[in-house]
């Protein structure tokens, strides 16, 4: 474990072993005002991020860095777990499952041509910055690019289990842009001019609107995984008598009952069932939070 001190406060790292850069972006978050007070925590993976480290937790009040949680906001992990012995797990076959990927799921910077289903769940009406609607609503159901991915797993009981790795598309980064920009300009009409532009935080009625549209991206990004799986589930004739469980995993957002952000890190509350992928040899792994309350009741996010 490192311990890094910085003007305001004192960050704890779960690791030894830590990029040169990360440490000087964990030092220079604690260098700023807005910290004081807040429990932070670094992850075992924590890393080098835009702006800031991936692999950050911290306890927040009235004050949030939009950056700080990222352009994917709601980004996660939907798990559906199809039990043993059933015919759609048992004869599981990949390449139906590759098919049923490429022709109904778009990536990359795709997006459906009608709006899913499930779209009609959220009221765009009461998004309070800035949001191409119709580009949202189309994205319901869309797998995106980078290290986005669906994928199917065993565990040693032979269950199989169906992963989502999504999370609010180009919506959430329209968000995540409008409220930093609008972060920048609130500090320098209030003349505050040595906090970089990366760490400009919103407050006051700013701070009140963020939270407002970034529930409605992580609901939005939770929709979005949901309605991929339905895709999928339907496209291999699986009925809910078959399935054995479903949960989801968060790993980029602010936990609201706990104020709590978490970005490149997941919930790991007393009890709580988490998925943490590691990669495409090894898979998934599925854990059980301890809600240890010196690790901000977090988790590495993994992949």
């Amino acid at each position: 474990m490192k311990i890094i001190t910085g003007q305001y406060n004192t960050a704890k790292v779960f690791t030894d072993t830590l990029e040169e850069t990360a440490e000087q972006q964990i030092e220079t978050l604690c260098n700023q005002e807005f910290t004081s007070g807040a429990k932070i925590r670094l992850m075992p993976d924590v890393h080098t991020g835009a702006g800031c480290t991936i692999g950050t937790t911290m306890t927040i009040t009235d004050k949030i860095v939009p950056n700080l949680v990222g352009v994917d906001i709601g980004c996660g992990m939907e798990t559906v777990v199809v039990k043993a012995g059933t015919e759609p797990s048992d004869n599981f076959n990949p390449a139906k499952l590759d098919q049923i990927i490429r022709q109904k799921i778009p990536s990359g910077r795709s997006i459906r041509k009608k709006p899913h289903k499930y779209a009609k769940e959220i009221d765009f009406r009461k998004i309070r910055g800035v949001l191409d609607k119709s580009r949202a609503a189309h994205s319901i159901g869309t797998l995106g690019g980078g290290n986005h991915f669906i994928e199917a797993d065993r565990d040693d009981d032979g269950n199989l289990y169906l992963v989502v790795h999504s999370g609010s598309r180009h919506a959430g980064l329209e968000i995540a842009n409008y409220y930093q920009k609008m972060a920048q300009e609130q500090l320098r009409r209030n003349h505050i001019t040595d906090i970089p532009d990366d760490l400009a935080y919103v407050s006051g009625s700013l701070f009140d609107n963020y939270i407002n549209d970034m529930e409605i991206m992580q609901y939005f990004a939770m929709l979005n995984r949901k309605a991929m799986m339905y895709k999928i589930v339907k496209g291999l004739g699986i009925k809910e008598y078959d399935i054995l469980e479903r949960f989801t995993t968060i790993h980029n957002y602010i936990d609201i009952k706990n104020m709590i952000l978490r970005k490149g890190s997941v919930s790991a509350q007393k009890g709580e069932k988490i998925l943490i992928p590691i990669n495409m040899r090894d898979g998934s792994l599925i854990c059980i939070g301890k809600g240890n309350e010196d690790w901000n009741c977090s988790a590495p996010h993994g992949a």
